[in-house]
This record gives structure tokens, C-alpha cells and sequence, in this order.
């Protein structure tokens, strides 16, 4: 980070030791781009991220949540905006559009990107995960996967709140799964 003089803020030192422990490539290079774009006194606004200016091993497992006006859970409601190929692939299944909600998204509610969202729009920090995945695909199709890794990380609009989120995730071990038996 020599572009920029040492930040203070939570969520750059938080971002920054989620770097050095980041263990793949896409998720270090989605956390560097989010720093490069932080201003150092606040979260970045969400009219500085552009897809387009992220590096192209970045897009396939990249994901983009915006909360929806009609929030009411702790952190509010999120809707999946944009789903990478291999989150795609691993879920078996395009997304985008739905509301992370077990009704739109099967199974979602056990899924360790909900239960990160709450504390990450509480707090404004970037939130990591690396371990076993307690969110599967639930009609069998996609990759077989044990393990992930993602980071998530917090953007405003305008005000001070949290309402956008890019992210990226690695399914680990993964292999194209045989759809199962009908």
C-alpha cells in the first residue's frame, strides 16, 4: 500500500490484516483493490467501484449484495446484484437478482456470507472467512466443495451506513459434480 500514507481507520486495518492471512489469490487481490480505493477517513463510496477496473482473475468469484429498502433483519436484507462464474458453478445455479432469503435462495440461511453481513454492516469492517462450508446447493448440481474462502467488504453510499458489498469467494477442492439421480 505505498500509494497511500498509513491509515488509522478500523476498516483499513482490518482490511490489511485480512491480506496477510488471505490465503487465495482472488480474495488478496479483491481486499488490495479496496484498499486502493479507500480514502482513508471513511468506507469507500460505492461510486468508486467499477467491475470493469478490477483485474479479470478477480471476476469469476467475485459477488456484489446491495440491501434492500425493505431491511428488517439485524444488518438488513441483502440481494445478490452480481454472481461471479465459479460462484455460478459451485452453486449450481444463477442468483442473481434474489434476495438472500431461504425463499429465493435455498438453504441460504446456513451460509457463513449471512451470518458475516450483520456485524460487517453493524460495524463498517471487512469480514474474512476460511473454513468448511455450511452452505450446499441443495438439488445436488454444481461443484463438490468442502472448504472456502471469502472476504466481504463494506462500501456507503452517500451516507455513513453500509449498503453495498463486494465479494469474493473460493470454493476449495472443487469439482464438477454429476447432477444426482432423478
Amino acid at each position: 500500500m505505498a500509494d497511500h500514507p498509513r491509515s488509522t481507520h478500523p476498516s483499513c486495518l482490518e482490511a490489511e490484516r485480512l491480506s496477510r492471512r488471505a490465503f487465495n489469490a482472488p480474495v488478496r487481490t479483491l481486499l488490495t483493490h479496496w484498499l486502493m480505493l479507500h480514502d482513508r477517513e471513511q468506507l469507500p463510496d460505492r461510486s468508486r467501484f467499477d467491475t470493469a477496473a478490477l483485474p479479470e482473475q478477480v471476476l469469476p468469484y467475485l459477488f456484489l449484495l446491495e440491501r434492500t429498502p425493505d431491511g428488517c433483519e439485524p444488518g438488513g436484507r441483502w440481494r445478490l446484484t452480481l454472481s461471479g462464474s465459479h460462484v455460478t458453478c459451485a452453486l449450481g445455479r444463477d442468483f442473481t437478482g434474489c434476495v438472500l432469503v431461504d425463499e429465493q435462495i435455498p438453504g441460504i440461511s446456513r451460509s457463513r456470507t449471512l451470518r458475516l453481513l450483520g456485524p460487517l454492516a453493524e460495524t463498517g469492517l471487512p469480514a474474512h472467512f476460511h473454513g468448511t462450508s455450511s452452505f450446499r446447493p441443495q438439488d445436488g448440481y454444481g461443484y463438490s466443495y468442502h472448504d472456502h474462502e471469502q472476504v466481504l467488504l463494506p462500501f456507503r453510499s452517500g451516507g455513513d451506513g453500509v449498503d453495498f458489498v463486494a465479494g469474493a469467494i473460493v470454493y476449495e477442492e472443487s469439482r464438477e459434480a454429476t447432477p444426482a439421480p432423478r
